[in-house]
């Protein structure tokens, strides 16, 4: 399809003026050509702006509302920011801070303790009887005597070396618990 002069003319000033449209909000139109077409151009413009404004989508106003909450976002998150160098300041603003209020505790403390003399209380006890376990000896007497000469003839001397071992046995459980 081919187009004619006029079609061809008219496409061009349409682009031209979509060009200037876009690059500056003031449109400013040189033609050679008649104001009329000038003017009927305009209106279409305007035609055709208000038909986009009016049919704009609500699917596209949608998103376009929730990018400008997220540059919003994004720029109070980026003014919030702080330098490394800030926050060592600030530790060690609060640090110096901290170390001034803990002399200041100290030195009240100091003075408190200095004006309030200590009280020593001292009690006054009877001694208490000690109590002691009872001792059993009748154990320990056993275990200490020897045996008589005639109850070892009577022994032979495996019977001997059992006996002795088992004593050392208990011996060394005993010493292991009880010491």
């Amino acid at each position: 399809m081919a187009l004619t002069e006029e079609q061809r003319q008219r496409k061009n000033e349409m682009a031209k003026l979509n060009r200037a449209k876009k690059k500056a909000p003031v449109i400013e139109y040189e033609s050679e050509s008649d104001g009329a077409i000038e003017d009927d151009v305009k209106d279409e413009v305007q035609e055709v702006e208000k038909v986009e404004v009016e049919v704009e989508d609500p699917e596209i106003a949608r998103k376009k509302a929730i990018a400008d909450k997220r540059r919003e976002s994004l720029t109070l998150a980026r003014s919030k920011i702080k330098p490394k160098s800030q926050i060592t300041k600030e530790k060690d603003n609060e640090i110096a801070l901290m170390k001034a209020e803990n002399e200041r505790l100290k030195a009240e403390n100091a003075k408190v303790l200095a004006v309030k003399p200590k009280l020593v209380k001292k009690y006054v006890r009877e001694p208490e009887p000690v109590r002691q376990r009872p001792i059993r000896r009748e154990p320990r007497q056993e275990r200490e005597r020897e045996p008589s000469m005639d109850y070892l003839a009577q022994k032979s001397y495996s019977e001997q070396l059992q006996t002795r071992l088992r004593d050392n046995m208990l011996q060394r459980m005993m010493s292991d618990t009880f010491m």
